[in-house]
């Protein structure tokens, strides 16, 4: 059976869910896949195909060990300067932004995890560039699984539409004491130069971001572009009654409830912001009620005065039963890939308004699963709600029509299927290349 080794930076968190869904999908599938993560600050993992990987210091050798040591101690003192020139006084409200050359190395030991095939996904903080992508042998296809922008950038994890990254970076919006060769620029051009000769096949959640994937300069020539939509496994995800997900929730309301989730709240990208004065600028002959899930607080205010707060939210059941007791899911992140909050909420039968942006309109279908508001028009995000806050029969139309189009698309066995096949296919490649 082939060997599938994956790599994440965390086994929790948006983009470890969605790679530790590929997993267990691909393990249901028979492919022998296993899960190595680098950092865990919360409860420990006892499944034995995660691995938590410890990275010891570089073995020198006798001869080559004095200039490797000299080698090192110059760039770490390159990185640290980078990172107190341009990072370090970042304010800390702005989005990750993250280097590709880390102050140690990080050297796998390919030998002992012997997979046949490497899956990446978000390995920010986790994978020192030269020597990570160094220490996998070059035969190895490299498949890449981008949750966010941050593997073809100078170091941003989304661009606000900054289109430097097609041309090298430098002159970075994002950091401080932004200059030519700044971080971006640095972080680029050792992405850049470490993928060189690598098996890159880059996977998209979204076509978005596989079209903005392809616009840049870092990825090798013949690397290949594909877009996997995200799976869920609907019997974990499925809609709930709503009267008793409210009570087992706590919430007593018969109000409309609109709920908004996220990582963080209040990461602005997520768009909390601009959800509050439209919740202020609702036309509605109904009483609306909120519930927001996620790390950080949100404070009430007079647009939205019932605020049921749950915190951050990571068993699936739960959250089933937020989605199943909301009567909206809104989805007004300013720039985003796949946002799962979304394809959740329509597992469980729960239409979403999100605005046109990144993929979000690849799945809100305007009139059939949800509405979309024009991008950051706050006003027009005002009137899609109130559309649906005073149309009870809108609202559970577009829910089961949701609900149908994620079974349709969005199951998970149809992502580890198309994962399985992709994988085999690379093999075959592999073994002909090997051959002639």
């Amino acid at each position: 059976t082939m060997k599938v080794a994956q790599f994440n930076t965390f086994p929790y968190g948006g983009a470890a869910n969605a790679a530790i869904r590929i997993h267990r999908g691909l393990q249901q599938n028979q492919v022998d896949s296993r899960f190595y993560f680098h950092r865990n600050t919360k409860s420990p993992v006892s499944d034995p195909s995660f691995q938590q990987i410890e990275f010891g210091p570089p073995k020198y050798g006798l001869l080559s060990g004095t200039f490797q040591k000299r080698f090192d101690r110059k760039r770490e003192k390159e990185v640290y300067q980078l990172y107190d020139d341009h990072i370090a006084k970042r304010p800390p409200s702005e989005e990750t932004f993250s280097m590709a050359q880390l102050p140690a190395p990080t050297i796998l030991d390919w030998k002992s995890i012997g997979a046949d095939i490497a899956h990446l996904h978000w390995i920010s903080f986790f994978a020192d560039y030269p020597s990570f992508f160094g220490s996998i042998p070059d035969s190895i296809p490299l498949v890449w699984t981008l949750h966010d922008m941050n593997a073809f950038t100078g170091g941003c994890h989304y661009t606000s539409g900054c289109t430097r990254f097609k041309s090298g970076c430098g002159n970075c919006p994002q950091v401080a004491n932004s200059k030519p060769r700044d971080v971006s620029q640095a972080t680029f051009k050792a992405k850049r130069t470490t993928l060189r000769k690598k098996n890159v096949h880059v996977v998209t959640p979204s076509d978005w971001m596989r079209l903005e994937a392809m616009e840049s300069d870092i990825w090798p020539a013949q690397t290949t572009f594909r877009t996997i939509r995200y799976g869920l496994d609907l019997k974990r995800f499925l809609p709930l009654n709503k009267r008793e997900s409210r009570l087992k929730l706590g919430i007593q309301s018969d109000a409309v409830l609109i709920a908004f989730g996220a990582e963080d709240v209040n990461n602005k990208r997520k768009g909390f912001q601009h959800l509050v004065p439209a919740l202020a600028n609702l036309k509605t002959k109904n009483e609306v009620e909120c519930v927001v899930f996620g790390s950080g607080e949100i404070e009430s205010s007079s647009a939205c005065p019932h605020v049921h707060q749950m915190g951050y939210v990571d068993c699936e059941q739960r959250q089933s039963l937020i989605y199943s007791a909301a009567d909206i899911v809104v989805v007004p992140s300013q720039e985003d890939n796949q946002p799962q909050v979304g394809l959740e909420a329509m597992a469980c039968g729960t239409p979403v308004v999100g605005f046109n942006a990144g993929g979000i309109p690849e799945y809100v279908r305007d009139g059939a699963t949800g509405l979309i508001a024009n991008h950051g028009d706050e006003a027009h995000l005002a009137d899609r709600l109130s559309c649906l806050v005073d149309n009870q029969d809108a609202r559970i139309s577009m829910g089961q029509q949701a609900r149908l189009m994620i079974e349709r698309e969005f199951e998970i066995s149809q992502q580890s299927q198309k994962y399985t096949e992709f994988y085999r296919t690379l093999l075959e490649a592999q073994r002909r290349t090997q051959v002639a």
